[in-house]
């Protein structure tokens, strides 16, 4: 009994932590970023107003509206090259920097993803 309960919890875990592979039809558009977590099951997630469109150029262009009245600028732009190997986006972690890092889809259907990248979950809608 014992044995059967650890290999289900094994296979729980597994499944809850499974890769999707990707491709650049699988993300190419407008998403939504509803929130982002430094944990997988978005608990103490902060809400975020960006937008994240990826383009069939290797482009995507980022923008984010704060809403704090006193903040330095009201919205936030940038482009950063992109390309999908093996399955996982490699992105630019800022414009004009050649730092690149990788984003893994840990859940995708048509309307929803969940990208993890640089230890920080990302959980999108699309748009």
């Amino acid at each position: 009994m014992l044995l059967r309960t650890t290999l289900i919890f094994l296979f729980m875990t597994f499944a809850v932590n499974a890769e999707v592979k990707l491709t650049e039809n699988d993300i190419l558009g407008l998403w939504k970023i509803d929130s982002e977590s430094a944990n997988s099951d978005g608990t103490h997630a902060r809400k975020l107003n960006s937008t994240w469109e990826f383009l069939k150029d290797g482009v995507m262009e980022g923008i984010t509206i704060d809403s704090d009245p006193n903040a330095r600028s009201p919205e936030m732009r940038a482009s950063i090259k992109y390309s999908v190997e093996d399955g996982k986006i490699i992105k630019q972690t800022m414009p004009g920097r050649s730092k690149m890092e990788t984003c893994t889809a840990v859940e995708k259907t048509d309307q929803k993803m969940t990208l993890e990248c640089s230890n920080m979950y990302y959980f999108m809608s699309k748009k």
